[in-house]
């Protein structure tokens, strides 16, 4: 059975609950987070809470928020204080054991590549949640919210600004991890000849468990939006993204990818402001290319329910390919067809289409792995694909170039806890990382503000970390933040206000 709770934010400054009511809550200090202040108790009646609410559901987060830029902050910092807080104490931690970075590195790091480069609105907007934190007790300021959106740009670009000049273009000392697998059709390859779009994120399911917030925003300006995210993000991240104009988003990134300009902009304001003010497939391509800075290069898939139209935009930093059909489908996996990109921004690199796809099977990573199976998938379901189909491609485990079943990395679902084969040379295997997620949408539920989605793996299998992490004592730093795969259902969430 389907449990859901609700909180509302209503008048004198109380929080209700299914549980009891609770007064504007500090919540009690942790090793590892900012020192607490007094939370103010805040008149939730006013305008600037009206309607904004949270609800809890199969194991996602619903939060709903509404108006102006520092409005909407101010509900969603409010809401949302506890887990952003243990989000942003887990990155300081996650970071540093990656990078040997710490915190206040990654802080000074977006104050002056990120703060300068925002728009009035997304400033007021971040500014906002860092007011909504306060309010429930801790101590953020902008600057860490700002760190926190920008953190998978950063993440990549670690080395490159250091000894690099400002305004100058390098090579990232970090290649991107391999993300997600993704497609979208229409026309002929679809059941009803409309869009089917759906994505799996990959990625440490330390990280990947917390994109369990389906996060709904009534801006005003602009338009409707609802997209899966994580705690504190004003973009998706991951990323799965519809609007009330009928555009529908999504992305794997671009496998081995180099660049970064530090003049440009950041991705993460770039794909918010696309699918907050985009109305057909070339406002997308437009604003995401706008100020490019090479962030978290992606290869981006988009679907446009109006003209039924759906689209391929491989968005690097020095090359930019787009591709749009009425008919057939894009697949994503980490991979490009533009050979220009593939020579001057993946190299050295495993996708080289001539000598990797699709002759060469015994020399099969994880990128052409997967290409090999979307493609025989789609193939296969040519005019019957569906939201249904969709939900069990996300949880494929078939390996194409062996012709069986075989969990791990190069499957659509992937399980890097199951194997000791990397799906990569150089990556270690075992190791806790894999599809964290499904979601699922189609151009009828885009009408109707709606998507499919599910929190764990896409197939429901459950994973408890504990036997593991004895095994592996390298991950024992995780074990403080891990929480245990579970079966959770597949949920169907839609735009709405508060009751």
């Amino acid at each position: 059975m389907r449990t859901r709770k609700r909180l509302t934010v209503i008048g004198l400054g109380l929080l209700i609950v299914t549980a009891g009511l609770v007064l504007c809550p500090r919540a009690a200090a942790r090793n590892g987070a900012p020192p607490k202040v007094p939370g103010a108790p805040v008149n939730c009646a006013t305008p600037r809470f009206q309607g904004a609410f949270r609800e809890e559901q199969d194991g996602w987060v619903f939060v709903h928020i509404q108006g102006a830029p520092e409005d909407r902050g101010l509900q969603y910092g409010y809401l949302m204080a506890p887990e952003i807080d243990g989000f942003i104490s887990f990155l300081g931690v996650y970071l540093q054991q990656n990078t040997g970075k710490d915190w206040a590195y990654f802080r000074h790091l977006a104050n002056t590549l990120f703060v300068p480069k925002l728009e009035p609105e997304y400033q007021r907007e971040l500014a906002g949640i860092a007011k909504g934190l306060v309010r429930r007790g801790y101590a953020y300021d902008t600057v860490d919210v700002v760190t926190l959106n920008g953190f998978f740009e950063l993440f990549e670009a670690v080395g490159v600004i250091e000894g690099v000049p400002p305004g100058t273009r390098g090579a990232i000392s970090r290649r991107p991890v391999l993300r997600c697998s993704a497609f979208v059709a229409t026309g002929e390859a679809t059941a009803d000849g409309n869009i089917v779009m759906a994505h799996n994120s990959w990625d440490d399911y330390v990280l990947g468990e917390r994109w369990n917030v389906v996060l709904d925003i009534r801006p005003a300006k602009g338009q409707r939006i609802l997209m899966q995210t994580a705690p504190g993000l004003i973009h998706s991240g991951t990323d799965f993204a519809i609007n009330s104009a009928g555009i529908c988003i999504t992305e794997t990134t671009i496998g081995n990818f180099v660049g970064f300009d530090t003049k440009g902009v950041p991705e993460f304001m770039r794909m918010r402001k696309a699918i907050q003010y985009s109305r057909n497939l070339d406002d997308v391509v437009r604003i995401m290319r706008e100020g490019n800075n090479g962030g978290y290069a992606n290869t981006w898939l988009l679907g446009d329910i109006k003209n039924q139209e759906i689209g391929k935009l491989e968005l690097g930093l020095l090359n930019v390919s787009f591709s749009r059909s009425k008919t057939g489908y894009y697949d994503g996996e980490n991979y490009v067809d533009d050979s220009k990109m593939i020579r001057e921004e993946c190299g050295p690199t495993l996708w080289d289409t001539v000598t990797n796809w699709p002759d060469d099977l015994n020399s099969v990573n994880c990128v052409t792995a997967r290409r090999l199976r979307w493609h025989a998938l789609l193939a296969q379901h040519r005019g019957a694909i569906d939201a249904e189909l969709a939900k069990e491609f996300l949880g494929d485990q078939y390996e194409q170039s062996l012709g069986q079943i075989n969990p791990g990395g190069m499957v659509l679902m992937a399980r890097m806890e199951l194997t000791d084969v990397p799906e990569i040379p150089g990556a270690s295997a075992p190791r806790l990382f894999g599809a964290n997620d499904g979601k699922v949408v189609t151009a009828d539920l885009v009408g109707k503000m709606s998507f499919w989605v599910r929190i764990g793996h896409p197939d429901g299998s459950p994973f408890a970390f504990g036997p593991f992490l004895e095994q592996h004592p390298e991950f024992a730093w995780q074990a403080p933040y891990l929480k245990d795969l579970v079966d959770q259902p597949w949920s169907l969430f839609k735009s709405k206000n508060a009751p």
